[in-house]
């Protein structure tokens, strides 16, 4: 369980930033420490390097001299005595066996100590170089500071090597490292402190988000993320909000869809289902069956219209296969859709109209799915025909337009209030039955058809009325060159 614990704290977000940050403030610092302790302790040995650097080239004329003949041995081992109390330390000449040929103490014929293996061979090798190195008690200071450099002496290699006590400067360079490392510490703690207030920051509203997501889908559409910056997290937030919003009005659309669907569903069945067993308990006279028949029946094509329509305006919202568009001669269209619809308007009683264009102007070019408009005109003819007295009249009419063409629809029907002219698009949205004059019961869909058609190829519908005087769609479509 702990395992798993650590195992979900470790995929938590604002962990991985904070872990992500911080190792790469830890190396910073321990790349940071570690030039200015090389640099601090360079400034340090410096000085002693040149001091023993000095030195050492004395030793190297005091050996000249030994082997040109100047001076003795004795003679040479009591200015080496000198030149060691000069530095406070020791001088050692080494030959290539690693063994004191003479020097400064009382050391010749000893090998010397295991520790400057390193550094006697470098010079065997013919560099110049310095370390530090520790000793056994009975082999001097515990730190020492070594500086060697080559010489020849009678045609054999040797080692000239100068040492000192370096307990002042382990002591220097310890303080020095120890004034880095504290404020470093302290720095890096600081600096994980703000990491992590930021990390938690970043990660809290995202937490949030995936909170409100599980919420949301378990169908909880109030849950909001607080919005507290202005940044791209708070712009995700504000997105995510909206999200929910828009998620919450779909729903409110889906059930209020599934009521008006049920509702009319129900309505012409409970009809059909209230005659039929009228008929059967003989309730009804068998000389009145035709007349309850033919009621039966209209109830049938009205459900058969609803689901038609129902489907049709499925495939339209969700795009599937829904137009088949191609360059049209609209004028042409529309006089042989109203040829059509001429015995269905003539049937209502009313009047109708086509006015095109002259023919000398250009041909109405359209980019459209002839079967959808040819759709979009029989929906609005069927409502315009619903609204219509007999006697009334129809008109539909083609303007053209720089860049565009106008369809205008206009019938001389009852009109509608404004308060209807928003909601006419809505589904299952019916007018007042008061005004109706086809008794033919509409399914509420013919213009939400309308309205998604026209906008799915790129067009625009737009819908004007008064009371009493009737009613004018205008369907704007892009006209081709």
């Amino acid at each position: 369980m702990f395992k798993r614990f650590l195992k979900g704290k470790y995929n938590s977000l604002y962990i991985k930033i904070f872990l992500s940050f911080l190792a790469t403030c830890v190396l910073f610092f321990a790349a940071l420490f570690a030039f200015w302790n090389y640099y601090f302790t360079g400034l340090f040995y410096k000085d002693k390097v040149a001091i023993l650097a000095k030195r050492s080239a004395e030793v190297a004329s005091l050996m000249d001299s030994y082997q040109e003949g100047t001076i003795t041995m004795r003679e040479l081992k009591y200015t080496m005595r000198i030149v060691a109390r000069s530095f406070n330390g020791q001088v050692w000449i080494v030959d290539e066996k690693g063994i004191i040929f003479t020097g400064s103490s009382d050391s010749e014929g000893r090998a010397i100590p295991k520790q400057m293996d390193a550094l006697f061979i470098d010079g065997l090798h013919g560099n110049t170089g310095y370390g530090m190195i520790s000793l056994k008690p009975e082999e001097g200071p515990r730190n020492s500071f070594a500086y060697h450099t080559p010489f020849e002496l009678n045609s054999q290699p040797m080692v000239i090597i100068l040492q000192i006590p370096a307990g002042d400067i382990s002591e220097a360079v310890s303080a020095v490292r120890l004034n880095l490392m504290l404020p470093l510490l302290f720095s890096l703690l600081a600096v994980g402190v703000i990491l992590f207030i930021i990390s938690r920051k970043l990660a809290g509203p995202l937490q949030q988000m995936n909170r409100a997501a599980l919420e949301l889908a378990h169908g909880d559409f109030t849950t909001r993320v607080p919005i507290k910056s202005q940044d791209e997290v708070g712009q995700l937030a504000a997105s995510f909000n909206f999200m929910v919003e828009k998620l919450e009005e779909w729903e409110g659309t889906r059930q209020e869809f599934l009521t008006n669907v049920s509702h009319e569903l129900r309505s012409p069945l409970t009809t059909l289902r209230g005659m039929i067993n009228a008929m059967n308990d003989k309730i009804i006279p068998e000389t009145k069956y035709p007349h309850y028949l033919h009621i039966c029946d209209q109830e049938v094509q009205r459900l058969q219209r609803l689901v038609t329509d129902l489907l049709d305006l499925a495939q339209i919202q969700n795009g599937i296969d829904v137009f088949k568009l191609r360059p049209v001669d609209i004028a042409d269209l529309l006089e042989d859709t109203m040829e059509l619809l001429q015995a269905v308007i003539a049937k209502q009683g009313v009047v109708p109209q086509l006015i095109l264009p002259e023919l000398d102007q250009e041909p109405s070019q359209v980019d459209l799915d002839p079967d959808r408009f040819v759709q979009i005109i029989h929906n609005l003819v069927y409502n315009a025909l619903k609204f219509t007295p007999e006697g009334g009249s129809l008109i539909v009419a083609l303007e053209n337009h720089p860049g565009r063409v106008h369809v205008y629809v206009r019938d001389t029907g009852a009109g509608m209030p404004q308060s209807e002219l928003n909601r006419i698009w809505d589904r299952f949205y019916k007018t007042d039955k008061a005004r109706t004059s086809s008794e033919e019961a509409g399914t509420g869909l013919g213009l939400t058809i309308v309205k998604h058609l026209v906008t799915g190829m790129k067009g625009d519908v737009q819908v004007q009325s008064r009371l009493g005087e009737g009613t004018e769609f205008r369907i704007t479509f892009p006209r081709l060159r």
